[in-house]
C-alpha cells in the first residue's frame, strides 16, 4: 500500500490543502496507522489485545478501501 502511497507527492505549502492533497494525506496516514497496528500484532503476546489488534486492522483496513473508492468516484489521479 506504501508504494501506492509514495507515488503521490503532496508539497508541502502553507496554504489549505486541496481536496485531492487532503484525502492523499489521509490515505497515507492510514497506511501509516495499518503499517504500525501490524507492527503491534507480531509483536503482542496477549490473546485480547490480539483481538484488539485484528479490531484496529480491520477498522483500518475498512476506511483505506473506503477512501480508494473516493479517489476512483472523483476521479482523483
Amino acid at each position: 500500500m506504501m508504494n501506492f502511497i509514495k507515488k503521490m507527492d503532496i508539497h508541502k505549502e502553507k496554504e489549505p490543502l486541496s481536496p485531492k492533497e487532503d484525502l492523499i494525506k489521509e490515505i497515507r496516514n492510514v497506511c501509516e496507522e495499518m503499517d504500525k497496528t501490524n507492527l503491534w500484532f507480531q509483536m503482542e503476546k496477549n490473546s485480547d489485545l490480539i483481538d484488539a489488534c485484528i479490531h484496529k486492522r480491520e477498522m483500518l483496513l475498512a476506511r483505506y478501501k473506503y477512501l480508494m473508492s473516493k479517489i476512483k468516484f472523483d476521479k482523483i489521479s
